[in-house]
């Protein structure tokens, strides 16, 4: 229903949902409508490339697509969201687009990944490394117990 009202709505509601970063840009983002920040090594973060489709039709190119992306930036994995079933060539196409290997456990994990909504709905997750919390601790401005009576 959220896509029919509003398909930009979806896309960040669905990336958000995971434990990603939404696309600032939504109209002519070369197919990236987020990522998913992971601990690559101790001290560094990694991104895994989301793309996410409503109501197209889905097939094989889109995946090719979203694996084109990964590669010209460089990234170790890309998730492909959707609403309807992927078919058999997009799973293929993930399939055989190979494994991320993590530096520091040694860990694979699928370079490319599909995700329907329904199974997001069911609490599948996103085969990863662990991801970094998307959202940022707030400052405390409020006054330490101590300075309410100085």
């Amino acid at each position: 229903m959220l896509f029919d009202e509003n398909p930009f709505d979806f896309e960040r509601w669905i990336v958000t949902h995971i434990g990603g970063h939404p696309n600032d840009k939504q109209v002519g983002d070369k197919g990236i409508d987020g990522r998913i920040r992971f601990w690559h090594t101790v001290n560094e973060i990694e991104e895994m490339i989301v793309s996410v489709k409503g109501g197209q039709q889905l097939n094989p190119s889109m995946m090719r697509d979203l694996m084109g992306t990964v590669a010209a930036l460089d990234k170790p994995m890309g998730l492909f969201l959707c609403l309807a079933k992927p078919t058999p060539g997009m799973i293929e196409v993930a399939e055989s687009a190979g494994l991320y290997t993590h530096p520091v456990s040694g860990q694979t994990y699928p370079k490319l990944q599909i995700l329907t909504v329904q199974e997001i709905f069911e609490g599948k997750r996103p085969n990863m490394p662990t991801i970094e919390n998307p959202f940022k601790r707030a400052v405390s401005i409020a006054p330490r117990p101590a300075e309410l009576f100085d």
